[in-house]
């Protein structure tokens, strides 16, 4: 049984560290408005509806699933890492970009555009992430490691979804798009500090980075 203090003490990459602080703080971003989203539609958005809502996330889920079957094929292809890191952080700043444009629409086809945009986004960021997460993870520790990112957002959306509730409610929807956009640009500065890893010649032959010891 793992005691409390054990995972502050939990050996890992710094690269897994760091991708974990980053996706863990881009979920809880978005769960800041994803679970209210149906209401900000429906009050502000002209010709907003449930159909509108389901057009939106079918758009979103539609490229997403498509695209990032092409970007994880094309990645594999290219020598070096510099493709998934340079990659990840395009998907990155197009994330940043979608709060922005939530925050100044006003009918539903421009609501489909921006969920166009984030399913680019994501179809952009979910392979690299998976892809130097699963290289640069403890072989020894791998069920472990993808716990903690799973309940680090699991964690980070329930608070955010609570706090997002009350927020919106007081102080009224700009201001969770300008939290969400926040908290994604400090994703982006946050996978900023690893660059190092990634700017080498090609890949190694073998599969895992993580230095073992004894």
């Amino acid at each position: 049984m793992i005691k409390l203090q054990e995972l502050f003490k939990e050996k890992m990459h710094p690269v897994v560290k760091t991708l974990l602080i980053t996706n863990v703080l881009s979920i809880t971003g978005w769960a800041f408005v994803n679970p209210i989203f149906a209401v900000y539609v429906i009050n502000n958005i002209k010709g907003g509806s449930l159909e509108a809502i389901g057009i939106c996330w079918f758009i979103y889920w539609l490229v997403k699933a498509i695209l990032q079957i092409f970007v994880s094929d094309s990645l594999d292809k290219v020598d070096g890492e510099s493709d998934d890191y340079f990659t990840l952080l395009l998907g990155q700043f197009l994330v940043i970009l979608v709060p922005l444009a939530l925050l100044f629409s006003k009918n539903a086809g421009e609501l489909y555009f921006i969920f166009l945009i984030y399913g680019i986004a994501d179809a952009l960021y979910v392979p690299p992430w998976n892809s130097i997460f699963t290289r640069y993870i403890n072989p020894r520790r791998i069920s472990f490691q993808w716990a903690l990112n799973s309940t680090g957002y699991n964690l980070g959306s329930a608070f955010a979804i609570l706090i997002g509730s009350f927020l919106a409610l007081t102080f009224g929807f700009p201001l969770i798009f300008v939290i969400v956009c926040l908290v994604q640009v400090i994703s982006l500065v946050n996978l900023l500090s690893i660059k190092k890893y990634f700017l080498h010649k090609k890949k190694e032959k073998k599969e895992y980075f993580f230095p073992l010891k004894g």
